[in-house]
């Protein structure tokens, strides 16, 4: 199950309901569908779906969110081929008040569907990289795939599990909060393999084993071993 139409086909069925059901026409099972969708690629922040942007500065501290950027996502930002460590507003407010003029200590935060940079940086033309995530593309042909398609597709099984439980929750309230219940599950099964996957990628000048000597150097042999 990794297309469109194959998900739309998938609720039919689960629904018990015909292709031309009155009660279930081709309109709503494609709004159920992408309703879920969007609920899927929003739930985490999937790698599959993060961007890198360019811009410019123009002389300001602030500035307004790449439009297809999703709220509270933006991860790394580097200006002039510098890197601003990102800290939460409140802190990033206070830092500015008490420490006007640093011109060294390189920081921003987001707030609103806004960036907040310190210090102020110049004016530049594409000098300006913003990473962060997008939201994912709403199906429309029926051969469209998600972002599970070619990665799990069990992530398309929790598309339309989450699709099922909305179409039922007048119907049988107990079984659709056990279909969402079971949507969410998969999720974050699959998002747990994918930070394990991350966590096998050592930082460069980040060791993972950085383990002091607290005896200092050591001259002499035990058996064949020199210490």
């Amino acid at each position: 199950m990794q297309t469109y139409s194959e998900m739309q086909t998938e609720l039919l069925a689960r629904l018990m309901a015909s292709t031309n059901s009155t009660l279930f026409p081709t309109a709503r099972i494609q709004t159920l569908i992408k309703d879920a969708h969007l609920w899927a690629t929003s739930l985490y922040l999937w790698p599959q779906l993060e961007r890198d942007k360019y811009t410019s500065t123009n002389g300001d501290y602030y500035y307004d969110y790449p439009t297809d950027f999703r709220t509270d996502s933006i991860s790394r930002i580097i200006i002039d081929d510098k890197e601003y460590d990102r800290k939460a507003f409140e802190d990033w407010l206070d830092y500015k008040l008490n420490n006007s003029t640093d011109t060294n200590t390189r920081i921003f935060a987001d707030f609103g569907r806004q960036i907040f940079i310190f210090p102020t940086p110049g004016t530049g033309t594409d000098n300006f990289d913003i990473w962060g995530s997008i939201q994912a593309t709403q199906l429309s042909a029926s051969g469209d795939k998600t972002i599970f398609s070619d990665h799990d597709d069990s992530g398309n099984e929790a598309i339309v599990k989450k699709a099922l439980s909305v179409a039922i929750a007048k119907i049988d309230k107990k079984l659709s909060q056990a279909e969402e219940s079971e949507a969410t599950n998969i999720l974050s099964r699959i998002f747990r393999k994918v930070l394990q996957r991350q966590q096998r990628d050592q930082r460069k000048d980040h060791p993972q084993f950085d383990i002091p000597n607290y005896y200092g150097k050591q001259v002499g042999e035990i058996g064949k071993f020199s210490i």
